[in-house]
């Protein structure tokens, strides 16, 4: 999936992506690169309303928000990302919403 078409199917299910508890969002990695292979997977972090998500919830974003795009993704919570990565991934991340 190139960058363009991610962001576009990200930003047409916005509100849907919103519903799960998710108040901003940051596209990263390969496909923020533009550099997307045919089995990447999209790359996502961001955050979350404060007491919203918890546990198997908070597991399933991945899958859920994947079904809504129709790509494998992986998604992270901004406060998870690795603090010796954070600073590069933030850099190169784009924001979606």
């Amino acid at each position: 999936m190139s960058r363009d078409e991610a962001i576009q199917r990200l930003r047409s299910v916005e509100t849907e992506i919103r519903a799960l508890g998710i108040v901003s969002l940051y596209l990263f990695g390969s496909t923020a690169r533009d550099h997307a292979g045919p089995d990447s997977d999209v790359d996502l972090f961001g955050e979350l309303e404060p007491g919203r998500i918890f546990g198997w919830d908070y597991a399933g974003l991945p899958r859920m928000i994947g079904d809504l795009i129709h790509q494998k993704t992986d998604f992270i919570a901004r406060d998870g990302l690795h603090p010796m990565l954070k600073d590069r991934i933030e850099a190169s991340a784009l924001r979606i919403f």
